[in-house]
């Protein structure tokens, strides 16, 4: 019996998502996340999101196709059915396959998946989305199945942990009650 291991999601960043097959060679397309380019992945491998967990394909080539899309093709990827498996699955690469050092954590999108503190409340839950309002993106936050609205604003950030994923906020007085 064949044991694929499974990767640990904390360690990882959603680049996008499985969209398509592309040709006849074998490639798939992958659009992109905003705020994620090709030059930001320095990856030997994309693991894909499958039955919950995270499963390393082997990168053969990679290529961009435009603005928003890359073209990828994989090893071990070679029956139709394996490739179909993939289609519709969220991408990600191991933070240290991704340049953070370019302007990827400009776009507030780029933290969803990650989770949320205030300094004084503890935990907040988890960023599911983000609400794009012209100078000022409110992060959505999921708390045990309450929404919280936090704005997404640097003034109120006091860490941001890249290993664990994690922003700490140190939010005015009133703030959460708002959300209520």
């Amino acid at each position: 019996m064949l044991h694929i291991k499974m990767i640990d999601k904390n360690i990882c960043t959603i680049i996008g998502e499985c969209v398509k097959l592309h040709g006849v060679k074998g490639e798939f397309v992958i659009r992109l996340k905003e705020g994620i380019r090709i030059e930001d992945i320095n990856a030997g491998f994309l693991h894909f999101e499958l039955d919950g967990g995270l499963v390393p394909f082997k990168i053969k080539t990679i290529r961009e196709k435009n603005a928003t899309d890359i073209l990828v093709s994989l090893y071990d990827t070679d029956s139709e059915n394996r490739m179909k498996r993939l289609l519709a699955s969220m991408v990600y690469v191991e933070n240290a396959d991704l340049d953070t050092d370019s302007d990827y954590r400009d776009d507030p999108a780029s933290y969803v998946g990650w989770k949320v503190k205030d300094i004084t409340e503890g935990d907040l839950g988890e960023i599911t989305d983000v609400i794009k309002i012209s100078g000022n993106p409110l992060f959505v936050i999921n708390d045990r199945g309450a929404e919280l609205l936090i704005p997404a604003n640097e003034d109120l950030i006091d860490e941001v942990d890249e290993k664990n994923k994690t922003i700490v906020f140190v939010l005015p007085e009133g703030l959460l009650s708002a959300n209520d």
